[in-house]
């Protein structure tokens, strides 16, 4: 049996499992937890090359695997990018059972992850958008939750792929018939540009970005930061894999130059977005926007050899996506979903850790300094500025634009600070449950950690970093 197999098998299995039981809030949580995190235990003790014996079975890492007549193949690259999906399904799927979260999140991830799997193993890699459009017809089931909400989210996270997947089958077409490019030169040309669209609508840009605005609006608060993260780790694998295999693409479209304009876009519209928020959802939806933005930025200045940021950054990201979460649901939970601000009276007195928990996880999201995403985007921010004399001139714009974005994100911050510091105008709201608590003190205890010693989790970062990297 090849590895991949045996994988796509054991999430199926996670998958029926926590079905049957999600009537108990808790357990599938659990159950999909502890399958993951063993998951990602295999995978990074596995060897390199062979086989290996578990259960009884001999799981092969070299052979690829045949999917309905797709060839499928669990590469380094596909192993690294499984082990951080993996990680990041085991942390989201835990939390869930903690808060007691929507009870269909936690069923759903495994065969989420499988989809995002199959896309990042794909051969050949022209093909993996089509996993990607089945990743994102399977994310609009959480996305809609168990109680009836607007479909919003569900539908626009379909846009990009669907409309990407036509330019990657094109030029795979071309690619396969080299007698007749060789014979028509602009056909090859025309080939090349429509894998330069493909790749610029699965990054998703203004004004595509409705999707993960959506999501924080109309879905689930942690369900909403689970599927962008996981959506974002595998588009950067995707695209990484895609410039190295393909290098006669970044001759159509440079990516030093593209896409930190993209990213700095995508800031800018957050920012603005977020200062005029007045409501929870809509906040929550541009910070995820920013956030989003914030990641390929920091990809765009290091390039290939910011792999190690770059998975540091994936490691540390759901920390403070679920610090933020958590304490928006104790919040919708007691003042609606997408509550407006004017509502939020007495917020900070009653539900005092909720507030701690949205306002600081709001501006880790943005790099404040104590929140684990410090160091990053620190780091992003020097970097920008130190080359916008050195490479290109148009960095030292971005420079004054991501700051000016991140500026008006954090006073967007503060607006909802004022907001839940309002009087209390409802002597029966209830105060909030102890685990929540349980949750946001260590959060905010490890990210405090990670912004001083960013270095805790290196070896975990080289050697994700290695496996991605080889060739």
């Amino acid at each position: 049996m090849t590895a991949l197999t045996a994988i796509l098998l054991w999430l199926l299995v996670l998958f029926l499992v926590a079905s049957l039981v999600r009537r108990l809030t808790w357990l599938p949580g659990v159950i999909v937890a502890l399958g993951l995190a063993l998951l990602v235990w295999q995978l990074w003790h596995a060897p390199d090359s062979g086989a290996v014996d578990i259960i009884g079975q001999t799981i092969d890492f070299t052979r690829s695997s045949t999917f309905f007549g797709f060839v499928l193949q669990l590469d380094d690259q596909a192993r690294g990018a499984a082990i951080v999906l993996f990680y990041w399904g085991a942390l989201f799927a835990l939390t869930s059972a903690w808060i007691q979260s929507d009870r269909v999140l936690a069923p759903t991830i495994p065969l989420i992850l499988a989809a995002l799997l199959l896309t990042v193993s794909a051969e050949p890699l022209l093909w993996a958008p089509l996993w990607l459009v089945v990743a994102a017809i399977l994310m609009a089931f959480p996305a809609q939750g168990a109680s009836p909400r607007l479909a919003r989210a569900a539908l626009r996270t379909l846009i990009g792929p669907a409309l990407a997947l036509p330019f990657f089958l094109f030029t795979a077409w071309v690619l396969n018939q080299p007698a007749i490019a060789a014979d028509d030169p602009e056909l090859w040309i025309s080939a090349w540009r429509s894998l330069v669209v493909g790749v610029t609508l699965l990054l998703t840009p203004v004004p595509l970005h409705g999707w993960i605005t959506a999501q924080g609006e109309t879905a689930p608060p942690l369900t909403a930061a689970f599927l962008v993260g996981v959506w974002q780790i595998t588009v950067y694998v995707l695209i990484r894999h895609l410039l190295l295999t393909y290098p006669p693409l970044a001759d159509y479209a440079d990516p030093a130059r593209l896409l930190p304009w993209l990213a700095v876009i995508q800031l800018i519209w957050a920012g603005v977005f977020t200062f005029g928020s007045n409501r929870l959802g809509q906040l929550w939806g541009y910070l995820l926007l920013w956030d989003f933005g914030a990641a390929f930025l920091l990809w765009s200045i290091t390039g290939e050899l910011g792999t190690q940021a770059m998975i540091w950054l994936f490691l540390t990201r759901p920390l403070v996506l679920i610090l933020f979460a958590s304490a928006l649901r104790s919040l919708t939970t007691r003042f609606g979903e997408n509550a407006s601000y004017n509502s939020l009276g007495g917020a900070g007195e009653r539900l005092p850790v909720a507030t701690i928990g949205v306002v600081a996880g709001g501006l880790f999201i943005l790099g404040w300094p104590l929140g684990a995403l410090f160091p990053s985007r620190i780091s992003t921010l020097r970097l920008v500025e130190a080359n916008s004399d050195s490479i290109f001139v148009s960095y030292g714009l971005i420079f004054i634009w991501a700051m000016a974005a991140m500026f008006l994100a954090s006073l967007g911050v503060i607006r909802l600070l004022r907001a839940l510091s309002q009087p209390l105008t409802a002597t029966d709201l209830p105060r909030e449950n102890l685990r929540l608590s349980w949750l946001i003190l260590p959060l905010l205890l490890i990210g405090f950690l990670l912004s001083l010693n960013p270095a805790l989790i290196e070896s975990f970062t080289l050697q994700i970093a290695d496996w991605l990297t080889r060739l």
